[in-house]
């Protein structure tokens, strides 16, 4: 838990370093406001839950990692959210997701996820109105149906944010700290090679995304990108917009709310990449990260009772199970693809979408 708190904040000062040289300090001392309501909200409620249990107060508080969920809470929302939107949503995320379950150990649900989902339900028009410029997630979710058909196209949407290497580095407003991709993939090795997540998860999870979104961009016939193919740069859009890269790292390897064992842990991530991929493609929703979190947290009983023993026993199984997910998964592209409307021509509508909506 040191280690992936210290790996957190070291996207959060990232967060606070761009925020600070590209909008100025009132942005930057928010992102910190920001953290430091979560971080006081969550000692409180478990503080209180300790009283309640009739436990040491100082060592529960050591023992709960409570600051992991909020700093991770923080990172999710955008900076032009208000104190007291995140204040509610952590103490949803520790009170209802984690405590009310039996503290740390103990809860189904990923608890940073359940605030983030409070806030977009409840909170999403609330803005203390420091950033005005639309997430890429917004823009290309409304205005490009999430399928820019060819250079054109892609060249108004990616101008807006600086190119692909802008959506690399994290050169653009959006959730305080899912947006530096590069940073992010870093951290995430580091962590893998420490054994601190376990790598299958994000490789599962960003590989099945890769693949079939690859899929839909050879299935809909859009064009290559300045001699890049379609089936690279497409799925490339996809992993370097939104949320995907910080879920995989940081969410999705939860070892709480995910599977225990390897083969369960592969199922899992790849069931959230499917989950995912179909959001984004058919709801109505631009991002499908958070929603995939949370489902399937709701299947790793099901997922640990399935591949639980010996796991060189389950192998076969375990095979068989991912064989299965990944003709579900094709069977989406399919349908995405035959379904989705391709934008072949630059939309008026994205010049002038003005919201700060980012969901993960």
């Amino acid at each position: 838990m040191k280690e992936l708190s210290l790996s957190l904040l070291v996207v959060f000062v990232a967060a606070v370093i761009y925020y600070a040289s590209a909008w100025g300090a009132d942005a930057a001392l928010h992102c910190v406001l920001l953290l430091a309501c979560s971080l006081i909200t969550t000692f409180v409620c478990e503080s209180i839950f300790a009283k309640i249990m009739k436990k040491d107060i100082k060592t529960f508080l050591k023992s709960s990692f409570g600051w992991v969920t909020a700093i991770i809470l923080t990172l999710m929302v955008p900076v032009n959210m208000s104190c007291y939107a995140v204040i509610i949503a952590t103490v949803f995320a520790i009170v209802l997701a984690k405590l009310l379950f039996g503290g740390f150990g103990q809860n189904i649900f990923n608890p940073a996820a359940v605030g983030r989902a409070v806030i977009l339900q409840a909170f999403t028009g609330v803005s203390v109105g420091l950033i005005s410029q639309a997430t890429p997630t917004t823009v290309i979710a409304s205005a490009y149906h999430w399928l820019p058909a060819n250079a054109t196209v892609l060249d108004s949407f990616l101008s807006q944010y600086g190119g692909f290497a802008g959506l690399a580095l994290g050169t653009y407003p959006g959730s305080i700290g899912e947006t530096f991709s590069i940073l992010i993939l870093i951290i995430g090795i580091v962590l893998a090679l420490r054994q601190i997540i376990d790598w299958r998860v994000p490789v599962v999870y960003l590989g099945t995304i890769f693949v079939l979104t690859a899929v839909v961009a050879l299935i809909t016939g859009i064009d290559s990108y300045n001699g890049i193919p379609a089936f690279i740069w497409y799925p490339l859009l996809h992993l370097l917009t939104g949320g995907v890269i910080f879920g995989a790292v940081f969410m999705l390897t939860d070892p709480v709310t995910s599977p225990t064992s390897a083969s369960g842990r592969v199922v899992f991530a790849m069931g959230a990449a499917i989950i995912t991929t179909l959001i984004r493609l058919k709801a109505n929703l631009p991002e499908g990260c958070l929603y995939s979190i949370l489902l399937m947290n709701m299947f790793t009983p099901w997922i640990e009772s399935c591949f639980d023993g010996k796991q060189l026993e389950l192998v076969k199984k375990s095979r068989i199970v991912c064989v299965c997910l990944a003709l579900i998964g094709l069977a989406i592209s399919f349908y995405a693809a035959s379904s989705i409307q391709k934008v072949d021509t630059i939309p008026e509508t994205a010049a002038v979408v003005e919201t700060m909506e980012v969901t993960l």
